[in-house]
């Protein structure tokens, strides 16, 4: 029975023979005599005695109560001796021969006893286990991973419950040469997350990082109101936070690559003195360089800055010693210091607005090269679109930061020279641009003559019509991750632009009529109406369903040429009307260089179109006398103040009927006024000189003076209330 120790190896409590520990404190003092003339010995003392320490972790993982012998030389096998890497192998057999051959035999008793299925680790290109199968068969690796890609659906589950089950080949032998995932912390960006990545899978780290950046990156430019240009966004990735929340995930469970064998684990090398001892030595001639870098760059802006404040210390100090002087206007001083700080920020913020703009502006133009294809001729048009998006967006783009970077920078040489080299290219690209425009217009200059063709309906005696887009047949959707707009859809060849409009007239019978009037343009009259005649739009009726297209397909071959299709329904009165959301009114996609040469029709000026236009999406509407009503009885207008226009409606129409009364009422004693009067002018001796009569006569007159006086007051009131201004007594 052997005593067992416990010893504190590199901060871990380990338990070891006391043998085995000798064997250890042998192993180490060779390791401090071999390194003690080397550059970082300590450094490297420390590296060897954590790996040390990590393998006997692993071996007490397993079961082990304790560390033997035979454990530490498999150890120092692992790592090696010192005399190997001089090449004094004679010393070490006649040193520790017997030591070696006790490690022989640890590492050939596998092989010995019954072969198992391991998972390559030398071999891998993801989690070994195609190499391990391999292995095991004795066939070409190669083999079993074509089978896997081509099996992948039916292979995919069992494979990664084979990379969880299955050990690694480097359990079979201890300190076996393995590849780990860690954060290289020395090459990274933000984490060293996509670093450690790319060292695990052998790609370059701009790999995995591009990955993770894609999701940030959006080419989506909304709706940029330029006055009259208006530029569409074009494409889009919709952001995720899953690529956030995966890297941050990583960031905080990965292992930092710290000592020189996380970092050979990391690249997948053997842990061996040699290697920690090149890592360490390694990492200390970098730290020199960038040490020394450093060093030499603060030497350098410290000298500039001490000349900068010389200098402008110098140009400073007239001013200054002119303010002292004038010590009643010192603080007139101190306020022009202040206007010259807040100009400066304001010039800064300025540059800085006008180079995130410019690159915004030629950051759109590159991104709608991809609908090239379906608004620009192949030959001059297409080098022409290329030239405009060189020499002009992106020319003055550069030139601009370039100036921006010399000023900040202070750099003078060759200013002119770099001066006239960009103006020359931007000339250059006005000529592109121009030499565009021309030629494009030419395209638009005529318009075809409309002609209205009529739908053929299969039940048009229906009493309710509703118009919705067919569902579309395509790979990509509005609705989709990915966005072409503002065009409805796209498939590989073909896309669809939404320049619908429907017209809702009176129909003249008791039957719905729809017709369809298409619009183009071209270089020539022929050419326009030839181009109208190919647009692909289908009307079909299904019951009270009127199903359209989701917009007007554009090829490459057809081009874009201002295609456009207007809906024309006529409801007969006291039938009912309904179009849903997708039809029609929207994103109107158009290319507009002017009336031109042609005097033909205007898609957006003619009024007796945009006049019949007065409808909203999914609202039911029924067709009367006076045009279209709303079932709901809505106004379509949205009108805030509805319930005081309500309220004044009611007690206007009160006022009405009472001013109605009162004329009445007035008319009427008007008449009985005359009847008295006629009495009146009777002569004096034909009325009975009774007092009852006298009496009755003097009532008479009081009462009409009464209405005289009562009808100037209702006169007077009307002038002064404006809610009675059109009604006079």
């Amino acid at each position: 029975m052997k005593k067992v120790i416990n010893i504190n190896f590199q901060g871990r409590v380990v338990p070891i023979e006391e043998s085995a520990y000798d064997i250890l404190k042998q192993y180490v003092e060779s390791l401090r005599r071999f390194f003690a003339n080397e550059e970082g010995r300590d450094e490297i003392i420390n590296d060897i005695e954590s790996r040390i320490a990590e393998l006997f972790g692993e071996i007490l993982k397993k079961g082990s109560t304790c560390i033997t012998d035979d454990d530490v030389n498999q150890v120092i096998a692992s790592m090696g001796r010192p005399e190997e890497f001089e090449g004094e192998e004679s010393k070490v057999q006649s040193q520790l021969g017997s030591e070696q051959s006790t490690n022989q035999q640890q590492q050939t008793a596998p092989e010995q006893g019954m072969r198992r299925l391991y998972r390559d680790e030398n071999n891998k290109v993801l989690g070994g286990v195609c190499a391990g199968f391999a292995n095991y068969f004795g066939i070409d690796a190669l083999i079993v991973r074509i089978l896997a890609v081509v099996t992948i659906g039916v292979v995919l589950i069992p494979y990664l419950i084979l990379w969880v089950a299955l050990p690694s080949s480097a359990s079979q032998v201890i300190g076996a040469t393995r590849k780990r995932l860690f954060r290289d912390t020395e090459n990274k960006v933000i984490a060293g997350v996509c670093s450690g990545l790319g060292h695990y899978f052998g790609v370059n780290a701009w790999i995995p990082r591009a990955l993770f950046l894609i999701p940030f990156i959006s080419f989506a430019f909304k709706w940029f109101s330029y006055g009259p240009f208006d530029l569409p966004h074009f494409v889009s990735f919709s952001f995720s936070p899953g690529a956030t929340i995966i890297y941050i995930i990583l960031w905080l469970v990965l292992p930092e690559a710290v000592s020189a064998a996380d970092k050979l684990e990391m690249k997948g090398e053997k842990v061996d003195l040699n290697n920690i001892k090149q890592t360490v030595q390694g990492d200390l001639e970098g730290f020199r360089e960038r040490a020394e870098k450093f060093g030499t760059e603060v030497k350098d802006k410290a000298v500039q800055f001490g000349q900068e404040v010389s200098e402008r210390a110098k140009a400073a100090a007239p001013e200054v010693t002119a303010v002292a002087k004038k010590g009643s206007r010192g603080i007139a001083g101190v306020f022009v210091l202040l206007f010259k700080i807040f100009a400066y920020f304001i010039v800064g913020v300025v540059l800085f607005s006008i180079v995130v703009s410019l690159f915004a502006v030629a950051t759109v133009f590159t991104s709608l090269l991809p609908i090239k294809t379906y608004l620009i001729r192949e030959g001059s048009q297409s080098i022409l679109v290329w030239g405009t998006l060189i020499f002009f967006v992106w020319v003055p783009v550069i030139g601009v930061i370039t100036w921006i970077i010399r000023r900040i920078a202070n750099i003078r040489k060759n200013g002119n020279t770099m001066a006239f080299a960009f103006t020359a290219l931007w000339i250059i690209g006005w000529f592109f641009f121009v030499s565009l425009l021309a030629s494009l217009s030419k395209d638009f200059r005529y318009r075809n003559i409309p002609v209205e063709e009529t739908v053929v309906l299969s039940n048009a005696k229906v009493d309710k019509l509703e118009l919705k887009t067919l569902p579309p047949t395509v790979y990509y959707g509005a609705d989709d991750w990915f966005k072409l707009e503002p065009f409805a859809s796209f498939d590989e060849d073909t896309v669809y632009v939404k320049n619908i409009r429907v017209r809702i007239i009176k129909s003249t019978t008791d039957s719905f009529r729809v017709t369809a009037t298409k619009l183009a343009q071209g270089r020539t009259r022929n050419e326009a109406d030839s181009r109208s005649s190919r647009i692909r739009f289908n009307l079909t009726q299904n019951d009270t369903l009127l199903m359209l297209d989701k917009g007007i397909a554009i090829t490459p071959q057809e081009k874009f040429r201002n295609q456009r299709i207007v809906i024309t329904v006529a409801v007969p009165v006291g039938k009912r009307i309904k179009i849903r959301e997708s039809v029609g009114w929207g994103n109107d996609v158009r290319v507009d260089f002017g009336r031109g040469f042609d005097d033909g029709w205007n898609f957006d000026r003619n009024d007796e179109w945009n006049g019949y236009n007065s409808w909203r999406h999914d609202v039911e509407y029924v067709m009367t006398n006076d045009g279209l009503k709303r079932v709901d009885n809505k106004d379509d207008e949205d009108n805030s103040n509805a319930d005081a226009v309500e309220e004044y409606r009611k007690s206007r129409e009160q006022l009405e009927r009472e001013i109605e009364e009162q004329r009445l009422e007035l008319e009427r004693k008007q008449n009985e006024l005359k009847e008295k009067e006629k009495e009146l002018v009777k002569p004096v001796d034909t009325i009975p000189a009774k007092k009852d009569v006298k009496e009755k006569y003097r009532y008479q007159r009081s009462t009409a003076a009464g209405y005289l006086n009562r009808k100037e007051t209702v006169s007077y009131q009307h002038q002064e209330n404006p809610m009675l201004e059109r009604f006079t007594l």
